[in-house]
């Protein structure tokens, strides 16, 4: 993994790092969303973890990319919603995914490769490339509370969104990569 080649994922990972860390992680209440760099605005999620089954709770935020990629703003939506949307291959890798974010409190880097089949006869299949950092926040304690996801996702046709992933739309395979530590 070489974020360097993401400028997007590399802004969050510094902007991440800079953030004040009183309990070793950045404490949401210190989050000053006015401090965003604006690269990463648009591929944010901000969402509340429910350590219990990482599940991720309530999204509190969502760039506009996110929106345009998704078809709908998840804004607001809660844990339960979400995962009556998502395929349930995507809530497990996630779940697994923020599994390991609790368990490191560290940033944790992915990707998922999703290959949709062709608009027209005699094309080839577009493939969505979706990478992923995932940057854990506490809430007032010492535990990971609160993630931010950054996620760029990048077409190799015209099909750049929206895309309905959650779940997948007919025809689409999904391979997800491993989890990658990215201190």
């Amino acid at each position: 993994m070489l974020l360097a080649a993401n400028p997007v994922l590399e802004a969050a990972q510094m902007f991440w790092r800079a953030l004040p860390k009183p309990v070793n992680i950045p404490d949401i209440r210190l989050l000053d969303a006015a401090t965003i760099p604006r690269i990463i605005l648009p591929h944010i999620i901000i969402a509340e973890v429910n350590r219990g089954s990482f599940d991720l709770g309530r999204f509190r935020l969502c760039g506009h990319e996110i929106a345009r990629w998704f078809r709908e703003m998840p804004e607001g939506m809660d844990a339960a919603t979400f995962a009556g949307l998502a395929d349930p291959g995507y809530v497990t890798y996630m779940r697994d995914l923020l599994a390991e974010v609790i368990q490191w409190r560290k940033p944790v880097y992915c990707k998922s490769v999703y290959t949709l089949p062709p608009l027209e006869p005699g094309e080839t299949d577009n493939v969505i490339t979706a990478e992923r950092l995932v940057l854990p926040l506490a809430d007032g304690a010492t535990a990971v509370e609160c993630t931010i996801i950054v996620e760029t996702l990048t077409a190799r046709d015209s099909r750049a969104g929206p895309l309905r992933l959650l779940p997948p739309e007919p025809g689409v395979t999904v391979k997800h990569g491993p989890f990658e530590m990215a201190a």
